[in-house]
């Protein structure tokens, strides 16, 4: 998996690792609403949840053969920097 890009986001760069770790306890508390895969119709866009805070990880086609992130471009950065 690719290393997060920094310009993508910067809030999770600055601060300390408590601040990091508060930041994504927030993200934890405020998951969006998860779309049902098996509810959309048949060719639509497969949608990948980040297994660390539930926020949207990958778009994918429903023919894609390779596996979706895991984790969303925060909690990858995070992940990259050693918090999690």
């Amino acid at each position: 998996m690719p290393k997060a890009d920094p310009k993508v986001i910067p809030q999770v760069l600055n601060g300390d690792k408590e601040t990091r770790l508060q930041a994504l306890e927030e993200r934890k508390a405020n998951k969006p609403d998860q779309i049902d895969n098996s509810a959309l119709y048949a060719g639509s866009p497969m949608y990948y949840y980040c297994i660390s805070c539930g926020h949207l990880s990958d778009k994918l086609r429903e023919d894609w053969t390779l596996p979706p992130n895991k984790l969303c471009p925060e909690c990858q950065a995070l992940k990259d920097l050693g918090c999690i």
